[in-house]
């Protein structure tokens, strides 16, 4: 659903910025959960020590972001396709068209990076490698994401990135 005139609310801006800093998060620290699952193995297998109890948290940390993540997605999801997201700011069709097929892969990878992340942490299925491949997706997207913000912000001068900064804005 599109086309709410009175721009993203207070939630929906709110949820944007949440989900962002903890994507962020995962993406500096993801590697704590190899390192758990590393030091953990090795305690197992090769009578190692224990893992360090940072190192526990550091990979607890990694599966509880990716939980909220996905509850927090679910929500924003629910939110756009009930409440509706504001028009996109006109421009030319393709231009138009990118931007929501951007907005798409990033609920698409929002949604699967945490799944299959839960799926290789609590299954024998073989989805870690697509799960670490999600992180360079994630990459791209973001700085595509960011730089069409400032794009729209300062060369196009339009209300696109203002949108995402206070709520209500059109």
């Amino acid at each position: 659903m599109s086309g709410n005139s009175k721009g993203y609310s207070y939630l929906q801006v709110t949820l944007h910025w949440a989900i962002a800093a903890l994507v962020f998060y995962q993406l500096v620290f993801g590697e704590d959960i190899k390192r758990y699952h590393r030091a953990l193995d090795k305690y197992l297998t090769e009578g190692g020590d224990a893992p360090s109890t940072a190192t526990v948290i550091g990979g607890n940390l990694h599966i509880y972001i990716g939980v909220a993540i996905l509850a927090l997605v679910v929500i924003r999801l629910a939110l756009r396709l009930t409440v509706g997201v504001p028009a996109s700011v006109p421009g030319p069709a393709l231009q138009v068209k990118a931007g929501e097929a951007l907005h798409w892969l990033f609920y698409l990878l929002l949604f699967a990076m945490p799944v299959t992340g839960l799926l290789a942490q609590y299954t024998t299925l073989p989805v870690g490698e697509l799960h670490e491949a999600g992180q360079p997706a994630f990459i791209v997207l973001i700085v595509v994401h960011a730089g069409a913000a400032l794009y729209h912000h300062f060369l196009l001068k339009d209300s696109t990135l203002m949108r995402m900064l206070k709520p209500g804005t059109v």
